[in-house]
């Protein structure tokens, strides 16, 4: 699956950091030469903390040690919990539950490999923890609020370490950073993976580490660092903060949130446009898109909100929408798509001339099917991706396409002044609309849902 550049990786081995594991120290060594060793080189020597930095203050933190594993994601999942007042240890064990362990591409989770107990084994280039998407969902499905912002990797933005301190300074004591660090000069494309369901290359960035960062209570302008590796608290400036984020500039941003569910969504709702948010589809989201999508789920299954969590009749699960599906995900099982187009049909049962007997297993037919040839390469290919047919062709107004299906948001790929009327075909995750004018146009379900979802929670 992954391709090694194999002088750089030489290099990074022959060096005494251990990302992930733990390093082999001189016995004489100091605790603060050891902790340089992991976090700079020699000629960033002068910036390690002085003994002052690691006694900031006088608030004790709860500092779950990493031992030899690569579990620096699960541990800063649990130092994080731990310290805003949550079960560390329980969230520890969540967190490996949801996070499948399987190699993978980092940017969607460079997974952990699966070892003997959970993914507990000394660390490897093939062992390294996941990336940020992996845990994006893990947070809300734990039960706390949580967002993810990013901006621009491969250099120090100031402005964007100010927001994460920002944050964290508004609920201090109840919040926290997840981080993906790069202290040490690091290699943007160190290693290049490939990705097997679609022939993709990505660049891993090489070393990294993830640690947790609060705000400093005793120390305004300062973030504490709780690493499973060092032990200890230690703090550090925010100038710092942007240069160490910049391989990744990614970060979750944690919360306590002691309400119902119902709040919970509404906190992800209303995160969307604000400085540095960004939706991201989580790794065992995207992993099934890759599966079904091919080369194109860039686009078929572009992502186009924060996760949330809901609760209904079979469970908790956590869902992330795309433009045209919903990922869901209960407990520790793989993500399905949450078939749409069968919750479209339902909702225009007896409105449009749909009957409950007709929605049933259809072939595309007529103009539809050729259209869907032609872009897809088959059918076959098609139903991979949407799902089969659950309708015949039907025949929508442009009032009832507007309103009933479009929920009042006029799809930008119609034109809002065509007639007489569309004929249409629903599949488990999407619907085809045909014109003599346009031809056949895709219309993203997830879409149209999501922003139903957007209106519902944000009315209390």
């Amino acid at each position: 699956m992954r391709q090694m550049v194999v002088l750089v990786l030489l290099l990074a081995l022959s060096s005494s950091v251990v990302w992930g594991g733990v390093p082999s120290f001189a016995a004489d060594e100091t605790l603060a030469e050891q902790h340089a060793a992991m976090y700079y080189d020699a000629s960033m020597l002068a910036n390690f903390q002085s003994e002052s930095d690691r006694t900031i203050a006088s608030m004790a933190y709860s500092i779950r040690r990493q031992g030899n594993d690569s579990n620096c994601d699960y541990i800063a999942v649990s130092n994080g919990i731990q310290n805003i007042g949550g079960d560390g240890a329980s969230a520890y064990q969540q967190a490996r539950a949801l996070v499948a362990q399987h190699p993978r591409d980092y940017h969607e989770s460079f997974y952990t490999l699966l070892g003997p107990d959970g993914s507990d084994r000394p660390f490897s280039l093939d062992n390294l923890g996941a990336a940020p998407e992996a845990f994006v969902g893990v947070y809300e499905a734990l039960g706390y609020n949580a967002v993810m912002l990013a901006t621009q990797p491969g250099h120090a933005d100031l402005a964007f370490a100010q927001a994460i301190y920002d944050r964290l300074a508004a609920y201090p004591q109840h919040s926290f950073a997840h981080l993906w660090i790069t202290p040490r000069t690091y290699n943007s494309h160190a290693r290049i993976l490939t990705i097997p369901e679609t022939g993709e290359h990505a660049a891993l960035v090489y070393p990294y580490h993830e640690v947790v960062a609060m705000v400093s209570v005793e120390q305004p302008g300062r973030l504490v660092i709780l690493d499973g590796l060092v032990g200890y608290p230690f703090s550090i400036s925010i100038d710092t903060l942007a240069h160490q984020l910049r391989g990744f500039n990614r970060v979750i941003i944690v919360s306590t949130n002691h309400s119902q569910i119902e709040d919970h969504q509404r906190f992800q709702v209303v995160q969307a446009g604000q400085p540095f948010v960004t939706p991201t589809l989580g790794g065992p989201f995207l992993t099934l898109a890759r599966q079904l999508g091919g080369p194109g789920y860039h686009t078929w299954f572009q992502v186009i909100g924060q996760p949330y969590r809901t609760l209904d009749a079979t469970g908790e699960a956590v869902i992330v929408p795309g433009e045209y599906v919903h990922y869901e995900r209960r407990g520790a099982s793989y993500p399905t798509l949450v078939p749409l187009g069968r919750h479209m049909a339902h909702d225009l049962l007896h409105m449009v001339g749909i009957s409950t007997d007709r929605l049933d297993q259809h072939e595309l037919v007529n103009g539809i099917r050729i259209a869907v040839e032609q872009q897809f390469g088959s059918i076959a290919g098609f139903e991979q991706i949407f799902g089969s047919p659950l309708t015949p062709e039907f025949w929508l107004s442009h009032e009832q396409l507007a309103w009933l299906v479009l929920r009042g948001s006029w799809h930008p790929l119609l034109d809002v002044d065509q007639e007489p009327g569309y004929i249409c075909v629903l599949t488990e995750r999407a619907m085809l609309c045909w014109h003599t004018q346009t031809g056949t146009t895709l219309i993203p379900l997830g879409r149209i849902f999501y922003e139903q979802h957007q209106h519902q929670v944000r009315e209390p």
